[in-house]
């Protein structure tokens, strides 16, 4: 055989030296991998030591799912705060020529249930602020919706303002419209058709009027004294010529049918 040359020794070299390398390589795995084993179990010992109970295989982590946490409610005097507030607002809005403002309407409501109920403000607010020192301001509102007391009280007055400025409201409408010369017919048709009468020209809803003017002690007889002075009429006067030449006596006319009329439709609804 020949004698080998430098090339071939040296391709045997290194091929020697790579399978060194790879034995190398994987002993140097197999140690760390035993390492790894060892520190885990050193690990799962000292854990279980901790908690009092013997060794055991490590199984894979289960995660408990934890249950979607319900949003709190709204306190309920929370809620009627809102509520009061948007029904003060639309006051505002549909009654501008009865109410400037916001304040205006709840200083309406407060004076009511001070005089009827004897509810004093200023005794409220600062009974609400002993309850909840945290706050640094209060209003009136704030101290009525935290009194389930005050609350009860609060809203019914607020329904009769909110139903007295719908009776107003319509009466100054008639009023503005009995100023413009409407007839006392035409002024009181609207009422003899809510209230379905079938009476000779509405005659039961003429009575009707008389007796709220009456009521509020506008009679016809004290006006007719003045209009016989002032035209010396000496026939019979009947009350609709009174209601047509007396201006004063039309308004006060157009306002009567107005307020029957609020309430007429006040009553259709609730049967409704």
């Amino acid at each position: 055989m020949g004698k080998p040359s430098s090339r071939s020794a040296v391709f045997l070299d290194r091929v020697y030296i790579e399978q060194k390398i790879a034995e190398l390589r994987t002993d140097i795995l197999m140690a760390l991998d035993a390492k790894t084993k060892e520190l885990k179990a050193r690990d799962d010992k000292i854990i279980s030591l901790l908690e009092g109970i013997q060794p055991r295989e490590s199984k894979p982590e289960k995660r408990s799912v934890q249950p979607v946490q319900e949003r709190p409610s709204v306190p309920d005097e929370i809620n009627w705060k809102v509520e009061m507030r948007r029904r003060v607002d639309k006051m505002v809005k549909e009654y501008p020529e009865l109410y400037a403002d916001f304040n205006t309407v709840l200083r309406r409501v407060y004076v009511k249930m001070r005089d009827v109920y004897g509810f004093v403000s200023e005794q409220a607010i600062k009974e609400y602020r002993n309850a909840h020192p945290g706050i640094e301001r209060a209003s009136c509102l704030d101290a009525v919706s935290d009194s389930p007391q005050w609350r009860s009280i609060f809203e019914p007055v607020l329904s009769n303002l909110e139903e007295d400025s719908r009776k107003e409201m319509e009466r100054r409408r008639l009023a503005a419209e009995a100023e413009m010369g409407k007839t006392r017919q035409k002024i009181i048709q609207p009422l003899i058709e809510a209230r379905g009468d079938k009476s000779n020209y509405g005659c039961a809803t003429y009575t009707l009027v008389k007796g709220r003017l009456k009521k509020k002690g506008i009679l016809y007889t004290n006006y007719e004294e003045g209009y016989r002075r002032d035209t010396g009429i000496k026939r019979h006067v009947s009350n609709g010529e009174l209601i047509e030449n007396i201006p004063a006596l039309k308004r006060e006319f157009a306002k009567a049918v107005g307020e029957l009329l609020a309430e007429q439709k006040v009553v259709k609804h609730d049967e409704n």
